[in-house]
Parts: C-alpha cells; sequence; structure tokens
C-alpha cells in the first residue's frame, strides 16, 4: 500500500499542448473533455477543439462546486468573455487557477465618473512588464473626447496612487 497517492498520467490530446504553454499545475476532466492549468495558460479541449488562453487575459475566477468560471478580457476585446466548466469536486484544479488568475490581475478596480460612467481599472502582469487597460461599462461616453480625458486621468492617478 503506498503512502502517496499518484495522479493519473496526462491524457495525450493535453500532453502535446501543455509542453508548448510553461510547467503544468493541474489537469481534470470537466463535463465534455479536459481542462489543464499551466504557468502560462489555461487550456480547454472539447470535441477534439483545443481553446488556450493567457492568464495575462484573465479577470477574475469563482468556484461554486461543481462549477467553475473563469473571466477573461483581451486588451482588445470590448466585452468580456466568461468560461465555464463543470468539474468533479474534489479537483484540484480552481486552486489552481485561482492562484493563477491572483498573480496575473495585480490591480482590479471599478469606479464610477461623471461623465464616462462605470469603468474597470485593470493592471495585469505580463512576462516584461505591467498593462493597463480601462474598461467602461458605456461605450459611447467612453469613446467620446471628454470620456477619454477623464478615464486617462482617472487611470493616471490610480497608476500613480500604486506606484505602477
Amino acid at each position: 500500500m503506498s503512502w502517496i497517492k499518484r495522479s493519473p498520467a496526462i491524457p495525450t490530446e493535453l500532453a502535446s499542448l501543455v509542453a508548448s504553454e510553461g510547467r503544468l499545475l493541474a489537469w481534470a476532466n470537466h463535463s465534455s473533455g479536459l481542462i489543464a492549468v499551466t504557468t502560462r495558460s489555461l487550456i480547454s479541449v472539447e470535441s477534439e477543439e483545443a481553446t488556450i488562453t493567457s492568464w495575462t487575459e484573465s479577470l477574475q475566477a469563482k468556484w461554486d462546486p461543481p462549477n467553475l468560471s473563469v473571466i477573461f478580457q483581451g486588451q482588445k476585446d470590448l466585452n468580456p468573455t466568461v468560461k465555464s466548466w463543470i468539474l468533479d469536486e474534489t479537483s484540484q484544479l480552481p486552486r489552481a487557477v485561482r492562484d493563477r488568475v491572483t498573480s496575473a490581475v495585480v490591480v482590479d478596480r471599478v469606479f464610477e465618473l461623471p461623465i464616462a460612467g462605470k469603468v474597470r481599472f485593470v493592471a495585469r502582469k505580463g512576462e516584461k512588464h505591467t498593462s493597463w487597460s480601462a474598461l467602461a461599462d458605456n461605450q459611447e461616453t467612453s469613446q467620446s473626447e471628454i470620456g477619454q480625458k477623464e478615464i486617462a486621468k482617472a487611470l493616471m492617478e490610480l497608476r500613480s496612487s500604486f506606484g505602477i
């Protein structure tokens, strides 16, 4: 009898994808495929189709057993994308996801600005530098000249207060 519980071998369909995405931290089966967490990205395989999403695009993660949800938004995306999976409740994968999202998102603040409205400011740590994004709920007012000035001013103040 062994004292150490060995994890099952990684499936071949994940192994080739994981090799190019950094060190494997955790993997699990989900309701319609496989999911893996690496140091650089989240990999999901469903119906022979693989999706690789960098942690630098992550905003939030939520584990409400058995559902795992991660919100991603790229620098140029107007709207966030929510990806969800149904996992085995004993899976260690949610903890690895939380650790990766926490390490990628340095600052996440929402401000209600007088003209631009509700704006989420996010600082994400990349491999070489920290990048900031301002994600406004109301695209029309945030795209106006005065809205852009207001967002830029709020971002400048936020960056200086965090020293980033």
